[in-house]
């Protein structure tokens, strides 16, 4: 199988998840003062925020990565579902933290807990990617076998950094947000700084 199909797919994938975030965002009905009653949902337009850049950043990265990959095979195929089904996935738990971030500390726990495992997975996969190429080279083109030990290194730290942040949101899940969009701008920071690398996810 060649990557365009790859691309393709995940190009369908990706375009899905980014639209499904907006319908998460409220819209007051039957408003007598607007103005009033959109500044309280906030956090409907912070969550929103932070996993659209997070899924852009995600997707321009994985361009990245498959513009160094001359074929695939099984198993590199089997791993980028995987990472798709996360994508996928990411406006269910963008809601449901937005929904109870304010709740008490049970609740506001649980949804970012859950958000952090779905972001951990996501960018866990990506770095299982970046493995699975590491042991195929053959996968690679020439050029791309080069950079290989830099883009394991930076793709570790999404997994480690969504992983704390989730341990964090069991004690305060504001502060585990705050951590969230945290990531989300050092990805997008270190993907304007290395423009012509593959970068993770």
């Amino acid at each position: 199988m060649q990557p365009e199909r790859l691309r393709t797919l995940a190009d369908g994938i990706f375009a899905i998840a980014l639209t499904l975030l907006v319908l998460e965002l409220p819209v007051p009905l039957h408003s007598t003062d607007l103005g009033h009653d959109l500044l309280p949902q906030w956090p409907f337009y912070a969550a929103y925020v932070v996993s659209f850049v997070t899924l852009g950043i995600v997707w321009m990265n994985y361009h990245a990565l498959l513009d160094g990959v001359g074929t695939v095979d099984r198993a590199l195929v089997e791993l980028n579902l995987l990472l798709l089904l996360f994508v996928a996935v990411v406006p269910w738990p963008t809601g449901l933290l937005a929904e109870y971030l304010r709740e008490p500390d049970g609740q506001s726990s649980a949804a970012a807990i859950t958000y952090g495992a779905v972001m951990t997975a996501m960018s866990g996969t990506f770095t299982l990617i970046w493995i699975r190429l590491a042991r195929a080279r053959d996968l690679l083109h020439p050029r791309a076998r080069t950079r290989l030990r830099g883009a394991l290194r930076r793709s570790a730290v999404g997994p480690a950094a969504y992983a704390a942040s989730t341990v964090i949101a069991v004690f305060n899940a504001t502060t585990a947000f705050v951590l969230f969009a945290a990531v989300a701008v050092y990805f997008a920071l270190s993907a304007r700084r290395r423009p012509t690398e593959p970068a993770p996810g």
